[in-house]
């Protein structure tokens, strides 16, 4: 073997690995957002990839604060890099867990979770008793 046939078939091996790795699918941004705050709930939650995902390959589970399922109806494509699923039912408030399941091009399923929170409503602001006038 020639040192350049070495040294090419040695750059293949490095290269080859980066290249694989890049075509994954990766969360990019999502509604609602990471570790969010919201003060009303979302309506439908949904993730955007880095690049097109297999809707028939992906998945959506929404998690309350006991990793119990919430009902989502089904999942829907947005576009080719985002799917979402609408919520059944109003979420009351509290930390909700949304775990994503996205397969790319290759078909190999990439996963990963993120949380936000509902706050509870805030109490309405009590009017001041009135003051006697003098």
């Amino acid at each position: 073997m020639t040192r350049f046939t070495a040294a090419l078939l040695l750059s293949f091996a490095i290269i080859a690995p980066v290249r694989n790795a890049v075509a994954h699918p990766r969360l990019v941004s999502a509604s609602p957002v990471a570790n969010g705050h919201l003060a009303v709930a979302p309506v439908a939650i949904s993730v955007t990839f880095n690049e097109n995902v297999t809707l028939a390959l992906s998945k959506l589970t929404l998690l309350n604060a006991t990793r119990q399922p919430v009902a989502l109806d089904s999942l829907r494509s947005g576009d080719s890099k985002t799917f979402l699923a609408r919520t059944i039912g109003k979420l009351a408030p509290g930390r909700y867990i949304v775990k994503w399941q996205a397969a790319g091009s290759d078909g190999h399923p990439m996963r990963g979770e993120f949380s936000f929170v509902v706050d509870a409503p805030a109490a309405p602001l009590k009017r001041p008793a009135s003051v006697p006038r003098r």
